[in-house]
């Protein structure tokens, strides 16, 4: 553990941390690709894994691959539709509303930093009623690069008036890592099923901790320890 940690907040990413919408989304372009008659490649896949749809666009490659016969709009709108549908069966990932909750009670400051838009992740929060918790939530709109930059974390940490030492994020995916060790913050990796295919240390961005599950995540032993 980070010596100089003293915690007081947790940083949480949003897309494939507090739900499983990596699996989803990549679920929904498998199936869109498909629709053009094209394969989706996983290696391809995951180096958008984590960053912002406004910085890296699937459709891009996509377009490449189909050719003059492409209709961006179309698929756009395919695209969007299919996101929606398999997001929105996704239910909140195990040990996320057990850490919400424990860190309330301890007086700990929650925010969100998300490299998705604002009304993607506000959609979701209020379909899964868990806006209320978080006293911060910074999005890819709101800066001028999203992850791996560290500046959705930074932001994060002005907003909520913490240090990085006062802090902990946890993250799914190796960009995300990345951007939370570029801001200085202990990171701790609860990847899904998409993101643990995707080794951690390819982007040099090396997780603090790797669990399986938030579950496991011992808030009180990292609470005493920078007591």
């Amino acid at each position: 553990m980070n010596h100089k940690l003293s915690l007081k907040g947790i940083l949480f990413d949003f897309d494939g941390l507090i739900i499983d919408s990596e699996s989803a989304v990549y679920q929904a372009w498998q199936e869109l690709y498909r629709s053009w008659g094209e394969e989706l490649i996983f290696s391809d896949w995951q180096q958008l894994v984590g960053k912002s749809s406004l910085e890296a666009d699937p459709m891009d490659q996509l377009a490449a691959l189909v050719g003059a016969r492409f209709d961006r709009q179309s698929a756009r709108k395919e695209a969007a539709a299919l996101e929606m549908e398999y997001v929105s069966q996704k239910p909140i990932r195990p040990g996320v509303e057990e850490i919400i909750a424990r860190a309330r009670k301890e007086g700990l400051k929650l925010g969100i930093a998300s490299s998705s838009t604002s009304d993607w992740v506000l959609t979701h929060l209020s379909r899964l009623d868990l806006r209320a918790p978080f006293q911060s939530i910074s999005c890819a709109d709101d800066v001028e690069q999203a992850k791996p930059d560290p500046a959705l974390y930074r932001l994060s940490l002005t907003k909520l008036n913490l240090t990085a030492e006062q802090a902990i994020v946890f993250e799914d995916s190796p960009n995300g890592v990345l951007a939370a060790k570029r801001a200085g913050i202990f990171c701790v990796a609860v990847p899904n099923p998409v993101t643990r295919r995707i080794p951690f240390h390819d982007n040099g961005g090396q997780p603090d901790l790797v669990l399986d599950s938030l579950q496991d995540f011992p808030l009180e032993q990292y609470l005493r320890e920078g007591a």
